[in-house]
């Protein structure tokens, strides 16, 4: 999970080399290009000069920014989005570049599984063709469970309380899939997500939380700090952490830093 400040972007790379980013931070300063300044360079020093994969959850600034400067500037295979029913002016630029570069972009909904390589796929578990009308943007995201062999973790962008009670109704009778080693808390752990219901369906080890130093929003709240300790889950944070780092073996054990959970 790469430190992007106020904003959320992991970037993945497989046994087999693969590399997979899921969104890309994003500066509302005109005068900042998270892409340019930060994700570009963090990518390029770990020897990587394409990406095979892209996954945008939703299309906020500080989620789609650093993605539009990777579009434009290295080489990329595939992008996965879905439906978007609201216009913005991220999604039009994102329109205007994919189509200039000539790149493969998918549409998913819950259901669809993107397959990676062998051991290691995503499981699309939101949005429905159902759109929610409530703050559409953040709500109607994509939801992915990422899984490699016996370990998963679960991306849910900047989903809201009445995002997390659909999924939890949608799943009622199928909650293993929701289930993960590690959380990537939504919306940088708003008080408006991260209820309790959908932690505890979750059952997390980790939690791990994209959030700028100071930021003017409060976050990450208290309340959902304290909801996710309460069930002995462990927090790492990019504003306190910086990068998070996991890594997981053949044996589906990660290590986070010089943790080790089985």
């Amino acid at each position: 999970m790469i430190d992007v400040g106020q904003g959320d972007s992991s970037l993945i790379i497989t046994p087999q080399n693969k590399t997979i980013l899921i969104d890309g931070g994003g500066s509302s300063s005109s005068d900042f290009d998270v892409g340019e300044s930060t994700l570009i360079p963090y990518i390029l020093d770990r020897g990587l000069t394409k990406i095979d994969v892209v996954i945008i959850s939703h299309f906020d600034q500080d989620h789609i920014g650093g993605i539009l400067t990777v579009l434009q500037e290295l080489k990329v295979r595939k992008v996965y989005i879905s439906k978007q029913t609201e216009k913005s002016e991220n999604y039009e630029k994102f329109l205007e570049i994919v189509n200039d570069r000539k790149i493969k972009v998918y549409e998913v909904v819950a259901g669809n599984v993107i397959h990676i390589e062998k051991n290691l796929y995503f499981d699309i578990l939101w949005p429905t063709n159902k759109q929610i009308n409530t703050n559409v943007i953040n709500n109607n995201g994509i939801v992915g469970n990422l899984h490699y062999k016996n370990f998963s973790m679960l991306f849910t962008g900047d989903i809201e309380e009445i995002a997390e009670k659909e999924i939890l109704e949608l799943y009622s009778q199928n909650n293993n899939l929701l289930k993960a080693n590690i959380l990537k808390v939504g919306h940088h752990g708003s008080k408006t997500s991260s209820t309790s219901e959908f932690i505890k369906a979750i059952k997390p080890q980790i939690a791990v939380i994209g959030v700028g130093k100071n930021n003017k929003f409060g976050h990450p709240n208290d309340g959902v700090l304290q909801r996710i300790n309460d069930l002995n889950c462990k927090i790492f944070r990019t504003d306190l952490n910086g990068e998070i780092s996991i890594e997981v073996n053949k044996n589906s054990k990660f290590k986070i830093k010089k943790q080790i959970c089985d």
